[in-house]
């Protein structure tokens, strides 16, 4: 009985904080809840004619991930550097994920000031908002904008659209796709 406290102690623990990591020059944050693991990067495997967002495939203890790179969503300054070696794997209901970064920084809660003009429901966007942490502005990522603008990309690029980034949101025609990757 103790276990099952402790357990869901440490997810009350976990549901204010934020996991806080560098890419390139940039800070970003992530709920601490969707992260279901910070490991260091394996071999990234590049998918001929993806989208620059799709890093590529990763093998984490025999389970293929789709690897996002942050710098074609965010703009240069989230590349990442030469010596980047870790993964952040995302864990979601349609399935793992990762997102490629530097370094985790820390896990900590962060008071976030959420963008209204971010939050309308037609655009796609990977920023929710900012915050401050250790004195530097950070930005707060959108973990389920993330995941529907890789979807859609790939989705977009497997039926041969020529639309990079689409301005609306269009419902995703089918969810294995992006499990499959």
């Amino acid at each position: 009985m103790e276990s099952v406290i402790s357990h869901q102690s440490r997810i009350a623990n976990l549901s204010d904080k934020h996991c806080i990591f560098r890419s390139g020059d940039v800070m970003f944050s992530v709920p601490a809840t969707t992260v279901r693991e910070v490991t260091i990067m394996p071999t990234i495997v590049p998918v001929p004619l993806s989208h620059p967002s799709l890093a590529g495939i990763g093998n984490l203890r025999s389970e293929f991930l789709p690897v996002i790179d942050l710098e074609p969503l965010i703009g240069n300054q989230a590349r990442l550097s030469a010596d980047s070696g870790q993964l952040l794997v995302m864990q979601c209901p349609l399935g793992s994920w990762a997102i490629a970064i530097d370094k985790v920084v820390a896990i900590d809660g962060i008071e976030t000031h959420i963008d209204a003009g971010q939050r309308n429901e037609n655009t796609m966007s990977v920023l929710m908002g900012t915050a401050t942490y250790d004195g530097k502005v950070i930005s707060v990522l959108d973990v389920n904008g993330l995941q529907r603008i890789a979807q859609q990309t790939l989705e977009d690029q497997w039926h041969g659209s020529q639309c990079v980034f689409p301005s609306t949101v269009s419902t995703p025609t089918s969810a294995s796709k992006w499990n499959a990757v």
